[in-house]
């Protein structure tokens, strides 16, 4: 890179892991300009990525659950919020997630440049003080997803709720419990309890299970492939108890969505979702298919612009690299859609619109381009 810009590469590994650089202040940035060329949003997205790190002194690093693996890793591990509009996906903010042992070693943090006033926090308490800085600077509210390590979490849905957003969480239908109804409460001491004389709360997939009408709505739609995809979803008022246990004088009242493919032994996912509105057959397909988005951001950013290349052990220094990578992946996106909006054909308003033809376009025109300049 150094030969490339034609720079003493010294000076850009200083620019990366010590130059004291705000990367907040860019991060600001991105939050107020970029998403409003993505409006309206569909979705936002919250999700970690981790990648291999070997030795003890990198910051952040540890024995944990490493999603570029697939099981537990020595690895870094760093909570992102990305935006989508359905089609395009792109992050707002990302925090490297710290484990106890590091919070809990002042002179281990001290040594890898850690601030002062960070302390530990869990992934879901990252993503909720990165989604508050993301509306401070003014970026639309969609509904948010995240896979069962967000929707398992009470105070994250909490936290979604007081700032007035929509939701919709994979859970864990086994380790959740609650009512198909609501329950009269009494309050014992300082919190609000469901009364002894009610029936227990039962898991959320035997709520579902034994629902005598689930009143299935079929969905069928064409993927990139060219084939058609189907499932089925469906969706019932639940009401859990967590919400008491959390201070809270009322049960925590949500739509279980399911979504189903006819013939499968399993649900694809299930989901607690929070909405403004009655449930929908084609809004609750777009977010139940729509978490992938961040996936494939992870992927580009990883394989072809080096996310996960950063060598250096310091909190700065792992923060400005992240950042930077994101600047690269923002750039060719703002390339691809220029080009998208510049060489889109006109099937006139006549014709109904066929995803599988949309993706073959959107492949074909930027190449075609290239080879007509």
């Amino acid at each position: 890179m150094a030969e490339r810009l034609g720079v003493d590469s010294q000076k850009l590994q200083q620019f990366v892991t010590d130059s004291p650089w705000e990367a907040e202040a860019v991060w600001q940035v991105i939050r107020r300009e970029f998403p409003a060329h993505l409006e309206p949003l569909s979705a936002w997205i919250v999700d970690e990525t981790g990648w291999l790190k070997q030795g003890e002194h990198s910051v952040g690093v540890a024995h944990q659950y490493c999603g570029a693996e697939g099981k537990s890793a020595n690895c870094q591990v760093n909570v992102q919020v990305a935006v989508t509009d359905g089609e395009a996906s792109i992050p707002v903010a990302a925090r490297l997630y710290l484990p106890e042992k590091w919070t809990s070693d002042p002179p281990r943090c001290l040594a890898a440049g850690v601030p002062p006033g960070v302390v530990f926090a869990t992934k879901p308490q990252i993503a909720l003080e990165l989604i508050s800085e993301a509306l401070a600077d003014g970026v639309p509210p969609a509904p948010v997803l995240g896979d069962a390590a967000y929707g398992n979490n009470g105070p994250f849905r909490d936290g979604l709720r007081k700032q007035g957003l929509e939701f919709f969480l994979q859970v864990d239908a086994r380790q959740l419990q609650g009512w198909d109804k609501p329950m009269p409460l009494e309050r014992k001491h300082t919190l609000w309890h469901v009364r002894d004389d009610q029936p227990r709360p039962e898991s959320l997939i035997h709520l579902w299970a034994a629902r005598t009408h689930k009143n299935w709505q079929r969905c069928s739609w064409p993927a990139a492939d060219g084939q058609t995809r189907h499932t089925r979803l469906g969706w019932m008022e639940v009401y859990l108890p967590g919400s008491l246990e959390r201070g809270a004088d009322h049960l925590e009242r949500l739509w279980l969505v399911v979504d189903w493919p006819e013939g499968d032994p399993e649900a694809y996912h299930y989901y607690l979702a929070h909405l403004h509105r009655l449930p929908k057959k084609a809004p609750c397909l777009r977010l139940s298919r729509s978490r992938w988005q961040i996936e494939q951001y992870f992927q580009r950013a990883k394989s072809d612009l080096g996310l996960d290349h950063f060598e250096g052990r310091s909190w700065r220094g792992f923060h400005h690299h992240l950042l930077l990578a994101v600047l690269a992946y923002l750039f060719v996106t703002a390339v691809y859609l220029r080009v998208k909006k510049n060489f889109w054909c006109d099937l006139g308003t006549d014709a109904a619109p066929d995803a599988a033809l949309a993706a073959a376009l959107d492949r074909i025109l930027p190449l075609l381009r290239q080879e007509i300049r």
